[in-house]
C-alpha cells in the first residue's frame, strides 16, 4: 500500500555558527517588518487625515499607492543572506 519511508539520516546537533546565524536572520526579519509597519502606520494617518479634511486629491491618492508599492517590494538592503 505505501512505499517504505526512506531511511533517517544520523542527526547531529547544528554547528554554533549556524544557529547564530539563523537567529541574526530572524533579527534582521524582525526589524524589517517593524520598519514596514511603521511606515504603514504613517500611511494610514495620512489618509486617515485626508479623509477626515475631505481635501485629498486623486494626485496624492496616487503618491500614496506608489509609495505602498514600494513597500509591498522586498527592500534592499535588509534581505537575510541567503544560505
Amino acid at each position: 500500500m505505501g512505499e517504505p519511508a526512506p531511511p533517517l539520516r544520523p542527526s547531529a546537533p547544528a554547528a554554533p555558527a549556524a544557529v547564530k546565524s539563523a537567529i541574526e536572520e530572524v533579527h534582521q526579519i524582525i526589524s524589517s517588518l517593524q520598519e514596514a509597519l511603521s511606515d504603514m502606520e504613517e500611511v494610514l494617518e495620512t489618509l486617515e487625515l485626508a479623509e477626515r479634511q475631505k481635501d485629498a486629491d486623486e494626485q496624492e491618492i496616487e503618491s500614496l499607492r506608489r509609495a505602498l508599492r514600494q513597500l509591498s517590494r522586498p527592500r534592499e538592503g535588509h534581505q537575510p543572506p541567503r544560505h
